[in-house]
Formats: structure tokens, sequence, C-alpha cells
């Protein structure tokens, strides 16, 4: 039996992340995603996704759900390490540019660090794989890019 390959995805309750989990279940990856509805603490019960994340689980049978801050530098790793994804696609984000200015050390730690404890998980966890996928427009207001 051939090897079903994996996909990692960050935020994965979120706009984009979401469809990210929806389009590689369709191309025939196991989804294994991570998010910790941050966004409710960012913006308070509007922003809870939740509701989001429900609708992926009713849509893709066999969902994999992990309950992580991708600040959490040993969690992330251990679980990069255990799964080996194929594929990571980070969409983790502090996503509003005005709300950053009244929590700066928040969108810092989760936009910045967060990506740089992915990478650090991704280059310790599955050596040998190049290619990173992440929101780009965060950083530098460029479209998102890939790199490989």
């Amino acid at each position: 039996m051939a090897h079903q390959k994996i996909v990692f995805v960050t935020g994965s309750s979120g706009l984009i992340g979401s469809e990210v989990c929806l389009f590689y279940h369709q191309q025939g990856f196991r989804v294994h995603w991570v998010d910790n509805n941050q966004r409710a603490l960012f913006f308070g019960p509007q922003g809870d996704t939740r509701w989001n994340r429900q609708r992926l689980s009713d849509l893709i049978p066999g969902f994999v759900h992990h309950e992580l801050d991708i600040r959490d530098r040993p969690g992330m790793l251990a679980l990069v390490r255990e799964l080996k994804p194929d594929a990571i696609i980070h969409t983790a984000a502090q996503p509003s540019h005005d709300r950053a200015a009244a929590i700066p050390f928040d969108d810092f730690d989760t936009n910045a660090v967060g990506t740089l404890d992915l990478l650090e998980a991704a280059r310790q966890g599955v050596p040998n794989r190049h290619s990173c996928t992440c929101r780009q427009t965060k950083f530098t207001g460029a479209p998102r890019i890939s790199y490989e």
C-alpha cells in the first residue's frame, strides 16, 4: 500500500488555512492541522474560529486537529518529528495591521517568532526537505510567495 502523503497546516481554522486544508484533502493528503483559536484572544468572541474547525471536521473525514500554539517550540518540534509531513503550509498569524499597534509583542511573537519556531521544527524534524510556504504579506506587503 502506498504511503498517504501528510500535509501539516498551521492556522487551519482561519480563512486561508481552512481552504488549504480542504484543497489538500481533495488532493488525497492526510491533513493534520494546528490551530489554538488565538484569534479569539486577539479579537474577542467575534474572532472565535471554532465554528470553522467544526465545519472542517464535518467536511474532512478522519481530520486530525492539534490544539497547539505555534510559539510552543518543544510542542511544534515534537509534532513535526512525529508526523514527518510531506508538506508544511504556514498560515497562522495575527492578521490585523491595526491590531498589531495595540499588541506589538503578541503580534511579533506570533508572526515572527512563531514562523521561526516552525521553520526550526521543520529543519530539525524533516531534514532534507526544502519547501516553505507562508503568508509574506504580513511582513512585506508583497503577495504570498512559495520558496522551493
